[in-house]
């Protein structure tokens, strides 16, 4: 299993969980190991910096046979408190690219699982955006991303994770006929070490109301079972599937149980 984001939060929650049940570990992350997981190989990574990818491209298929991984699960991000250039680099650009490298190697019965994020949840609104987007190679998207990021209609962040939500739809059709599933996890907030820092990107006032709704933030280890679930579980018909995990917040705002005409407008945040 090759985890990204894999030294706290979501991420070390799943490959606590994965190793506790035997799964090998191939972890990368911007910061050192995962405490208390012994994992095969830890890669230090900073993937918003495409050379620092490529050497860990080339660092992978040369310690490892990548195709007896079982699964990528890309949970590395960054909130929308970095410069806009830096969130769409690393948020979409990496997973597509770790995506398609890891998937070249990966045989049938294997799995992507990418994290998004229920500010994420207005993808459909700009659907057409997203596929002519995600058609460009690396170096055309950041031109593109460079000329519109302040022209979008949304914050930097959330733009990124509508971006991730539907690339594993069209990831999933990419690996048609593979025999290899992809998929996304989209939480609400979650109790990691990140949560003021989205505090800060969407204000309190915000994060406390929609916390309100859903009873409490996740724990970490909560988004990692339905990570687990759809990699390795008994998900093997379950393909190009958006798996919203947010306490019932979402469901209750598209069926009207929760009036968002009272909520407390989130904070726009767009560091350049």
């Amino acid at each position: 299993m090759i985890v990204t984001g894999a030294s706290s939060g979501i991420g070390h929650a799943l490959c606590c969980r994965l190793t506790a049940i035997g799964r090998p570990i191939i972890s990368i992350d911007i910061g050192e190991n995962p405490d208390e997981v012994d994992v095969e190989r830890h890669y230090p990574c900073d993937l918003g910096s495409e050379s620092d990818v490529a050497e860990l491209f080339a660092d992978l298929a040369k310690d490892f046979d990548i195709s007896s991984v079982a699964s990528l699960i890309n949970v590395a991000g960054v909130p929308g408190t970095q410069p806009a250039s830096k969130v769409f680099e690393v948020n979409v650009l990496a997973v597509r690219r770790l995506s398609r490298f890891v998937a070249s190697y990966l045989t049938a019965g294997s799995s992507i699982v990418n994290v998004g994020s229920i500010s994420g949840n207005g993808w459909q609104q700009r659907i057409d955006t997203y596929r002519s987007l995600l058609r460009l190679d690396d170096e055309e998207a950041r031109n593109w991303w460079r000329d519109r990021k302040t022209s979008v209609e949304i914050d930097p962040y959330s733009f990124s994770k509508e971006a991730v939500i539907v690339w594993s739809m069209l990831n999933a059709g990419e690996l048609q006929g593979t025999g290899i599933r992809c998929n996304v996890v989209s939480p609400g907030p979650v109790e990691t070490p990140l949560l003021p820092t989205f505090r800060e990107q969407i204000g309190n006032e915000r994060i406390d109301w929609v916390l309100s709704h859903s009873g409490r933030a996740a724990k970490p280890d909560e988004i990692a079972q339905a990570i687990e679930w759809l990699a390795i579980g008994e998900s093997g018909w379950v393909n190009g599937h958006h798996l919203v995990v947010d306490g019932g917040y979402t469901s209750g705002v598209l069926s009207g149980w929760i009036d968002l005409e009272g909520a407390p407008t989130p904070k726009v945040t767009h560091v350049d």
